[in-house]
């Protein structure tokens, strides 16, 4: 079993995605997950799988120090 995003014609259409170019207000579900979030301030957060990083993006803006891991 391979990993889909490293499948080129999948991955090129994903890219299209409002939620990738434009970030976790894009993404429908965004406004239901958004509110189960801790506050982050001082929290250490590790984001595997991050992808374009917006989750990451979102912990910084908020106060937290994070890595994110893309493979």
């Amino acid at each position: 079993m391979g990993n889909e995003y490293d499948n080129e014609k999948f991955f090129e259409e994903y890219a299209k995605m409002p939620r990738s170019r434009d970030g976790l207000g894009s993404a429908g579900e965004w406004h239901q997950l958004k509110p189960l979030f801790p506050p982050l301030r001082g929290k250490k957060v590790l984001d595997l799988g991050c992808g374009y990083g917006w989750h990451c993006k979102y912990a910084a803006e908020q106060g937290a120090v994070f890595w994110g891991v893309m493979w």
